[in-house]
């Protein structure tokens, strides 16, 4: 009944792409966090940086969501349009709000490196640029609060439209509970 419940409100609609991060504890909180508000897919860009995961922070969540990595950033970008999505990337020096972009059409939204953000060739490629709300005189947040911050902003979306509209199909549904119940068994 676990995994019935979890599959029926997993997402395909958003999922986060996390650019040549290089701190395994950033990773780990973004991948735990993603799979905690039911995002299935997380696509990993490690074309300056290999991607390392803390265990001790991801706490299983590996298990349950798919990841997919990338050696070369377009690769990833093509890839993603391919399958339909729009590219939005948080900047700092974006002027458009996450409240203001059309979230209505699939997207996948980039986190750039810690201290340098996202690659220029990113920024150029993107469909949408866009700030996280911010009052203080910090710079920015960190990469992992951020992955927070946005997918606490896509959750009430959801909630707000009807999360059943950003769900996976029935077929979908059950094709992944068989391959948790796989996972969960070690067969996978």
């Amino acid at each position: 009944m676990l995994f019935e419940k979890a599959a029926a409100l997993r997402t395909k609609h958003f999922c986060l792409v996390l650019e040549d991060f290089f701190d395994p504890h950033n990773i780990s909180a973004v991948i735990r966090t993603s799979e905690v508000f039911g995002l299935q897919n997380v696509h990993i860009i490690e074309e300056d940086n290999t991607y390392k995961a803390n265990k001790a922070i991801l706490k299983g969540s590996l298990k349950w969501l798919n990841i997919f990595t990338y050696g070369k950033r377009a690769m990833a970008l093509s890839e993603l349009k391919k399958q339909g999505y729009k590219i939005a990337v948080a900047s700092t020096h974006a002027s458009k709000t996450l409240p203001e972009l059309d979230l209505s059409k699939p997207t996948a939204f980039y986190l750039g490196a810690e201290f340098r953000g996202n690659h220029p060739d990113t920024l150029e490629q993107a469909d949408e640029h866009f700030i996280l709300p911010q009052y203080g005189m910090t710079e920015s947040l960190n990469v992992s609060v951020a992955a927070g911050v946005l997918l606490t902003h896509l959750d009430i979306y959801m909630q707000n439209h009807g999360r059943e509209k950003f769900s996976l199909s029935k077929e979908e549904q059950e094709a992944l509970i068989l391959e948790w119940r796989n996972r969960h068994r070690g067969l996978i």
